[in-house]
């Protein structure tokens, strides 16, 4: 797997965390049980969004370091 195909299923987790996040942010809970389930989702949501940046940060700046060090290369033979 190409570093840019993980790049592009990670996005895509990330805008599905973000479209459950959103969800239960403007989720009104009933009772306290829902605040309490409410608050739950958003911090185990948050947190898996979290990791999920990381993870993209991580491939964006190992794709950016390729591709630069291949433009080097180019220029070297040159």
């Amino acid at each position: 797997m190409e570093i840019n195909e993980k790049i592009v299923k990670l996005k895509i987790r990330e805008a599905e965390l973000k479209e459950q996040l959103a969800y239960y942010e403007t989720h009104e809970p009933v009772n306290n049980m829902g605040k309490w389930g409410r608050q739950v989702a958003i911090d185990r949501i948050s947190e898996r969004l979290r990791k999920v940046q990381e993870k993209i940060h991580f491939h964006d700046s190992i794709y950016l370091s390729n591709e630069i060090y291949k433009e080097w290369k180019k220029d070297v033979e040159k």
